[in-house]
């Protein structure tokens, strides 16, 4: 094979997008199109998982558009759980989030988001860390998980003790043989 710079080359796949009604999501490398009524949110993923191109990070970012406007008049706060490139923490802030907590066991991760949320100028309202779930000692109008379904299960009770009254809990990454066991976990105290 002709000797090719292979972390780069991937490049030239990740374009400006479109997701849900609020977003354009871009690469630090391209412009995203002029005319537009979207926030912009610019993300290099680095070794970081979330671009906006996986299904699972859409989803996520179609929920937070439709529960940001019905927690808008409280202290809204949030916590992103397993942040990887910050991209569903910046959405947060770009919605209308005071502050987001971002959590991710991966310090390469942590340092991703850290220069994406630089390059949103985001820092200020969130706060990155390696800490467990389980070790916060805070309640948020929203959390998301963007994890593996396994993951979710084993951190159901400390996920769901971070929600606050009237507060919602976005769920991915559960696939479909799954599903009906991460429903069951949250099935007594949520509505699905």
């Amino acid at each position: 094979l002709k000797d090719r710079n292979w972390n780069s080359s991937w490049h030239r796949f990740f374009r400006p997008q479109k997701i849900g009604k609020a977003f354009w999501v871009t690469p630090p490398w391209a412009t995203p199109p002029t005319l537009h009524r979207r926030q912009v949110i610019t993300i290099e993923p680095g070794m970081a998982f979330g671009t906006g191109t996986h299904a699972t990070t859409r989803g996520c970012m179609e929920f937070i558009e439709q529960v940001a406007p019905l927690v808008r008049g409280t202290e809204f706060n949030a916590l992103d759980v397993g942040t990887g490139s910050g991209i569903l923490a910046i959405a947060l802030v770009k919605l209308g989030a005071r502050k987001v907590w971002a959590v991710d066991l991966d310090p390469v991760a942590l340092n991703v988001a850290r220069e994406n949320l630089r390059c949103n100028h985001v820092q200020e309202k969130i706060y990155l860390s390696e800490a467990k779930v389980s070790r916060i000692r805070k309640s948020f109008s929203v959390v998301v998980a963007n994890l593996t379904a396994e993951t979710i299960i084993d951190s159901a009770r400390a996920l769901e003790s971070k929600v606050a009254a009237k507060g919602f809990l976005i769920l991915s990454v559960i696939l479909t043989p799954k599903t009906g066991q991460v429903i069951n976990q949250f099935a007594v105290d949520f509505k699905v």
